[in-house]
Parts: structure tokens; sequence; C-alpha cells
């Protein structure tokens, strides 16, 4: 099914063309279902592809050389099951986690610089309530075939969760995860690297990151932190940078050098400070520059008066770090849950934002609803038009020209929503 809507699309660059957005229904069920026993105010918490959880799982599309991958993850009979998708029709079955129905275990897909596909299925939790992740390859460049590499049973632990893996220009594998940990007795996020296999803590306490890497090889990576190790406080925003030929090595973005694992709220490192305020950070996106397009760093994220995703008022802002000296928050637009659905939309390099995709205020305390297209004009983001439905988990392609994928669903349907498309033309 495929539905089609205009758009006029007033970019901001030097040139000014118009485009029109059309809206692909793919007809796979999305990884959007609820989990409907996590409840506030009678309204689910998140259903599986928004918000805090999942949506730190970079990137779910990939394009290369002319070939396309997505993953998403279905709920059949009682069992999550993992599938790519290869050039929108060829639907291949990765990975099934039986009697399991939590798409925290959702996963990743990205593509080396010789061609061979990865999929990574996240893991989940701590002692009784584990799940392994796992890890696979392609045998062969942009093949659909796969051999396991790692996770239980029978290819050892692989306990990485909310994985991003970057792999587009090194034959090294490069991934920014989260780990379930106690810490003082209790349950806590702690951020990671993984640097082609070798581990190291990047930061302690509970975190939720986005990642992004650029052609001048820069690696940044944005998070939040939970206040006192509780997990329904988020707060404050936090910037590190490193490097993809030495992820070992650490900086702020005044580019002093950091030392392993950093405090949780680290002063060099904060870059916002919403607990100040008495506010709760809902991280979204980030994307990392190339110099000869401004060299800046963009973070996306929600600020929400409440930690309750219904009640409260919140809003979609843009982070915009120019310089060590110069950075500048814009506000987007209200939203009406704290896990509504944002991305940016550059273009296939990543060079430069173009425009963002964000779920509005449709007035209903769910996190689906119409698609908001924005671009900056001047120092100011404006709506320039709105594609109407219940769509949310909207997420830029990797390596594409404007193209987004997203669930469409809300919690008036947890078992029909279905995964799309998004593409700008």
């Amino acid at each position: 099914m495929k539905s089609t809507i205009s758009l006029a699309l007033l970019l901001t660059s030097t040139t000014s063309f118009a485009n029109n957005i059309h809206v692909y229904d793919s007809g796979y069920q999305s990884s959007y279902f609820c989990l409907t026993k996590q409840l506030y105010n009678g309204v689910p918490k998140y259903c599986g592809a928004t918000g805090t959880y999942t949506y730190k799982h970079i990137p779910v599309a990939v394009e290369k050389n002319n070939n396309h991958f997505e993953v998403f993850s279905s709920n059949e009979n009682g069992h999550l099951v993992t599938y790519l998708v290869k050039n929108y029709n060829q639907k291949i079955k990765v990975h099934t986690e039986y009697n399991w129905d939590d798409p925290h275990t959702n996963a990743v897909v990205d593509i080396d610089s010789n061609g061979y596909v990865h999929v990574q299925v996240s893991s989940r939790g701590v002692a009784k309530k584990y799940k392994s992740g796992h890890l696979y390859k392609s045998t062969s460049p942009y093949g659909t075939d796969f051999k396991k590499l790692k996770g239980l049973p029978d290819h050892g632990d692989f306990n990485q969760s909310y994985p991003q893996i970057h792999l587009d220009n090194t034959s090294k594998r490069l991934a920014i995860f989260t780990r379930y940990e106690y810490i003082n007795n209790r349950s806590a996020r702690t951020l990671w690297v993984d640097n082609n296999g070798v581990e190291k803590k990047l930061v302690e306490g509970g975190h939720y990151a986005v990642s992004d890497t650029n052609d001048d090889g820069a690696l940044y990576v944005a998070y939040n932190y939970h206040p006192n190790l509780n997990l329904d406080r988020r707060s404050n925003l936090h910037v590190i940078k490193s490097y993809t030929w030495n992820p070992s090595v650490w900086y702020n973005i005044k580019g002093e050098k950091l030392t392993l694992p950093l405090a949780e709220n680290d002063p060099r490192t904060r870059v916002y400070d919403s607990q100040a305020k008495g506010t709760y950070i809902y991280v979204k996106d980030i994307v990392a520059e190339e110099t000869g397009t401004g060299g800046g760093v963009h973070v996306l994220f929600t600020e929400s008066t409440s930690y309750n995703p219904t009640l409260g008022t919140r809003h979609t802002k843009d982070l915009d770090i120019r310089s060590r000296t110069d950075i500048q928050i814009n506000t987007i637009a209200q939203v009406n849950h704290n896990y509504s659905a944002a991305s940016y939309i550059t273009d296939r390099f990543g060079w430069h934002v173009r425009g963002v995709l964000v779920n509005g205020n449709n007035n209903k305390p769910y996190f689906g609803g119409d698609i908001n297209y924005f671009q900056k004009v001047g120092s100011s983001w404006q709506l320039k038009d709105t594609v109407a439905g219940d769509y949310t988990y909207i997420r830029k392609v990797r390596g594409s020209g404007y193209k987004a994928v997203a669930s469409q669903g809300s919690v008036d349907m947890p078992n029909d929503n279905t995964h799309v498309r998004v593409e700008l033309q």
C-alpha cells in the first residue's frame, strides 16, 4: 500500500528546490506493539519502538553502493522475530527470540567497508531478566545469508544493549552501547565503547546515548544521566568526542582529554543543565557535520516538565554546538509525549542538517501522531507541512538522500501497526 503526500521543502542551503514526501507502507508488522502492563494514567509508558529505549538503536536502516537494508522486529505468537529487508522487497528472517515479546531486543544494521552486512540484536536486562544479544554477519558482500558470530547459547555471551554501530569508514567494528549493571544494589545503565572487540566503559551510572561519526574521523556521543540512579529521571546533556582510528582516547568539546570512566554527571562534559531547571531530557538524534559544512554538532532532544510522559508540557529542541564556546538551543515544536519521535534529515553523506521530522501534539497522551516537517530559517525552526496519521519511531536512513523509516500505528491498535518508509524526492 502506498500513500503520497506533497510537501514543499525550502532547504537551508545556498540552493532552494522543491521536494515531495512519499510515504510507503511495507505491510510488515512493526515492532511498535505496546507492552500494556507498564502504564501511566492508563496509557502505556512506551511501545516497543519508542523513546528512550530502542530509539537508541542506531541505525535501523542503511544504504551503500545502491543497496538498501533495514531491520525491524515482529511479534509472532509470543516470539520476537528479527527481519532484514534488502532493497525493499527481499525479507530475510535473521533471529528469533523464543517466548519473548519485549522489543528492547530490537536490532540494528550496518555495512562494513568490504560490503558485509552486520545485524546486531540488542541484549536486555540483568540477572533473571537477562537476554543475551546476538551478532550476525553476511557470508558475502551485500548478501542475505548470515553466520552467527556472538550470542548465547552457542556463541558466548554478548552483553550489549541499545547498540550503535559505525562501520562505514573502517573495516574495524566500532560500537557504542549501554550495559545493564547493579550499582549499590540498584539497577543502573552504564555507557561503553566496543573497539574491534575490546570493550571499555565510558561513563558510570545510568545513561541513554546517541552517536554519530563524520568523514573527518570524529566520533561524537551525546548522553543524559539518571540522578541518584532513578531510572524514571533523565537529566542534563553531555557530549564527548573521540576519533574512529583511536576510540580509546576521549575529549570534551573544549578539547580537554578525559580520564575514563567518567563520573555520571561530570561537569567537564555537560553542555546543558536541565536539572537546575527541574526539567527532564529525552535524547532523540545526533548529527556530526563535516568541517566543510560548518563542522558543528547537532543534538535533537525533548525537554519535559514531568518525568511522567503523559503529564506536564514538553518541547523538542535542537542543541547546536557551533564551537567550544558557541552553543545554541532552539525550540522546534511542542509534542504530546516524552517518547514522541524526532529525527534529523540529512543528505546521503550526513554532511548537513536539512530539517527535522517530529511527531506533533495531537492532543492525546500518546507518542504516535502526525509527522511535522520543520526547517531552520534564520534563527528559528518553521513548520513547513504536516503528514497526517498515526506515526512514530521516525529514524533517518544512514547513507541515504533524505530518507527515513517509521512505524504506523497507535496504542489504540497495538496489533496492526506496520513498518513504513518516508522519502523526500
